[in-house]
């Protein structure tokens, strides 16, 4: 088989997937597109890996049209914004990028499609701004909460956030699974860091101890609503990475003391509301003083397990 019929075939065969896919997913009323409709990039992004941007725009195309016929509107929005992201990826690993550069674009891409269906066409989507912020009045109501912030800008803002969370989750995921999938292709790919190699900047910590503080203090400091509102949402955002960094460093450290069983609990514990200010705290001090190297260098001079005939 010459080289142009292997890309009319495979071409054929990724078209052919995502024809199953759409299919089962209207089979399903949309349940596929609503829980995962990111899986809608692998085809795409496994050919553009392949044999590059010119040639997967054909199959690209194709996809499209094929939705056309057998898909609602919002699932070819869906289907073309996974295209988009496809290509992008695949171009970025036949140029041989690097793994901060194709989550950064891939991340991008993502939220733009998230801001769409989430803001700018969220009633095309089904979604309705104005319900939740009556949703959220109802409740805050029936419990006697004043917040003092308009409910319009407090949802607004949750649904920004949440967009990021989700960018940030697919994001990794699509990652993650094209790495594993392509490594089956026989594609180069660049090694993925382990988790005890992923750090971030002193400046990172620092920055969320600040924001931190002034949290706390925010009833000295007098803020306006809007400014308050804008801390409200930075907080959040600060304490849910610390929580996500604290948990991947105690999942380190338990890890260089084979201490397995543990894990689960750590994983519960991000649930729970005091046990989160814990897990916060350790996540700012790895970022500060990195506690997982200082473990790993104990364990490397045989400290702890008493290799050196020390305890």
């Amino acid at each position: 088989m010459n080289n142009q019929t292997k890309k009319m075939t495979e071409g054929a065969m990724m078209v052919a997937i995502v024809g199953m896919l759409l299919f089962i997913n209207r089979q399903l009323a949309g349940m596929l597109e609503m829980v995962m409709y990111w899986v809608l990039t692998f085809p795409i992004l496994m050919y553009t890996a392949r044999y590059g941007v010119k040639s997967a725009c054909v199959p690209a195309i194709s996809m499209v049209l094929l939705s056309f016929m057998i898909a609602a509107p919002t699932t070819i929005f869906y289907l073309f914004s996974c295209d988009v992201v496809g290509i992008v990826y695949g171009a970025g690993i036949r140029k041989k990028w690097k793994n901060g550069t194709l989550l950064l674009w891939t991340g991008i891409f993502t939220f733009v499609s998230y801001l769409i269906t989430t803001v700018l066409f969220a009633a095309m989507f089904g979604y309705d701004p104005a319900e939740d912020v009556e949703m959220v009045k109802m409740l805050l109501d029936f419990m006697h909460i004043d917040i003092g912030i308009p409910l319009a800008k407090i949802v607004m803002y949750v649904v920004i956030g949440s967009a990021i969370l989700m960018t940030v989750l697919q994001t990794m995921c699509i990652h993650m699974i094209a790495n594993v999938v392509l490594k089956r292709m026989h594609i180069e790919t660049r090694a993925m860091k382990s988790i005890f190699e992923i750090k971030v900047p002193k400046s990172v910590g620092y920055t969320i101890i600040m924001i931190w503080v002034l949290f706390l203090v925010r009833n000295v400091l007098k803020l306006n609503q809007d400014v308050y509102g804008l801390l409200l949402g930075v907080y959040g955002a600060a304490r849910i990475f610390a929580i996500g960094y604290g948990v991947m460093t105690l999942l380190c450290i338990l890890l260089l003391f084979r201490k397995r069983i543990f894990l689960l609990f750590v994983i519960i514990g991000m649930f729970l509301p005091y046990v989160q200010g814990a897990i916060a705290i350790i996540g700012v001090l790895d970022m500060i003083v990195d506690l997982r190297g200082i473990w790993l260098e104990v364990l490397k001079r045989g400290v702890v397990h008493g290799t050196s005939g020390e305890h």
